[in-house]
């Protein structure tokens, strides 16, 4: 939570008397990742030191500041806790954390444990991609450590704030503004309830004002993140056998996709933006029509050429931004992920900085107060280990390997601890040919997919393959 001591004695002394001493929860480090880009590798590292001084019993969005629980900020970046960290243990208490605040409506809160939060912010508790943190947290641990326990253990509170977020669909907050939707479509969306929205984006972007984007909804984000996590709950009722709920979540899941696609019909929430967050989050979470899919992605090119190909999102769709564009195409990924300007990832490390910014702005964000010690924008980590490197726990014992090359790299490579033991992908790019080497663990095996199309089936040990 610091870099320099200030130290002011006539005694002599001499550096080696002090000693600095980094407290944070004892996780077992699972994740390494190297790469011919230098900047890239101490952003990796940047992002595993803000994660420490964040990781003290909970996981918090400073050390520094607030020192609170914000749910937001783990909820987007568990993936890339996940690969870095044996974040079970963590995560599990963390849960308990979070569902020991739990109301009679089913609201969960934006920080756990509950301290510390000004009265004028309680309305803000049941914010979307804040509160999911609920039904998100335990649904990506099912995905990765394949616990389904964890599923097992909290469905009944998970249930009921599934039941908040559909109470919320159709109405209307008092200080919503007029979507001008026709009723039909009105009552599949969710204009209910103070949230957060994207949250940090450029200032040059969406400069926050409290008054404007935290007492009023956010039907755009709202009504996503809502249809996001009901499929989620309809597929997890699926696997624990309770097929009437899956039914229900998946029927108000096709209703609020339904609402959003004509909430984004609007001139006020228009897909001709170039406003990133606005067509990242559509794009990934798969709530358009083939129309406006379409269109959303040629728009979102646009805006990355417009923006010179600088980072213009916020909390939320940060972690997003990457896959999305990997989809569209790969060249853009890279194009975006090499950035060095500021806003970007590469900025902070070639800033000098030794860890993650709450504001792609620094020091100057904020008045000049914004926290220079959060990690929840190094959540593009997961999308190095998954993407780049192509690690991906598939099911039991089974590995997707996937890797993607690109832009100016010649070599990455990443080794993951998983639960199924030891797993690495690295790939080497030199004189034309690319080199690909997999490393399976024992009583495993894997699938692996080459760019160019080319698939094969292995088992536990380690394999080398070349494509041109």
């Amino acid at each position: 939570g610091f870099r320099y001591m200030l130290l002011e004695t006539e005694t002599e002394w001499k550096a080696d008397d002090f000693t600095a001493i980094a407290v944070y929860s004892d996780l077992e480090r699972t994740g390494f990742f190297e790469s011919s880009n230098v900047l890239l590798n101490r952003f990796v590292e940047n992002t595993v030191w803000s994660f420490k001084n964040n990781h003290l019993d909970i996981p918090t969005d400073c050390p520094t500041r607030e020192r609170h629980g914000w749910t937001g900020d783990i909820q987007v970046f568990q993936k890339t806790a996940q690969y870095l960290f044996d974040y079970v243990p963590f995560a599990k208490k963390y849960l308990h954390d979070v569902y020991d605040w739990q109301k009679e409506d089913g609201r969960l809160p934006q920080i756990a444990p509950y301290g510390g939060v000004d009265f004028f912010m309680a309305p803000m508790n049941g914010s979307v991609g804040w509160s999911d943190v609920g039904i998100l947290m335990p649904y990506r641990l099912w995905k990765q450590y394949g616990d389904r326990d964890i599923l097992v253990q909290h469905y009944k509170p998970m249930k009921k704030y599934a039941g908040f977020m559909m109470n919320r669909i159709g109405k209307r907050y008092l200080t919503a503004q007029n979507t001008g939707l026709p009723k039909d479509d009105a009552k599949n969306i969710v204009n209910a309830g103070q949230s957060f929205g994207e949250w940090a984006e450029p200032a040059d972007v969406h400069q926050t004002d409290w008054l404007r984007d935290m007492s009023v909804p956010h039907p755009e984000e709202s009504t996503a993140y809502t249809c996001y996590v009901l499929e989620k709950m309809a597929e997890i009722a699926e696997v624990l056998g309770k097929k009437d709920d899956a039914d229900l979540f998946e029927k108000e899941a096709q209703r609020v996709r339904r609402g959003y696609q004509a909430l984004r019909q609007l001139p006020e929430f228009t897909l001709d933006t170039n406003r990133q967050a606005s067509l990242v989050r559509p794009l990934y979470m798969n709530r358009l029509n083939e129309t406006q899919k379409e269109y959303a992605k040629e728009r979102l090119l646009a805006a990355m050429e417009q923006y010179g190909w600088r980072l213009g999102t916020g909390f939320l769709s940060t972690p997003l931004i990457l896959p999305v564009l990997e989809k569209i195409d790969l060249n853009a990924a890279y194009k975006l992920l090499e950035n060095e300007e500021m806003p970007g990832w590469l900025f902070m490390p070639k800033s000098g900085a030794d860890t993650i910014w709450e504001s792609w702005e620094g020091t100057e964000a904020q008045g000049g107060i914004a926290s220079l010690d959060h990690y929840s924008k190094g959540s593009c980590v997961e999308w190095v280990f998954e993407s780049m490197c192509g690690i991906q726990v598939d099911s039991e014992n089974h590995f997707v390997i996937a890797p993607h090359p690109g832009g100016t790299f010649t070599y990455g490579k990443a080794r993951y601890q998983s639960v199924y033991g030891m797993v690495e992908s690295g790939w080497v790019r030199e004189e034309g040919k690319t080199r690909y080497t997999v490393t399976i663990p024992a009583n495993c095996t894997a699938e692996i997919r080459l760019p160019h199309g080319k698939t094969e089936v292995v088992k536990a040990g380690t394999v080398i393959l070349e494509e041109d």
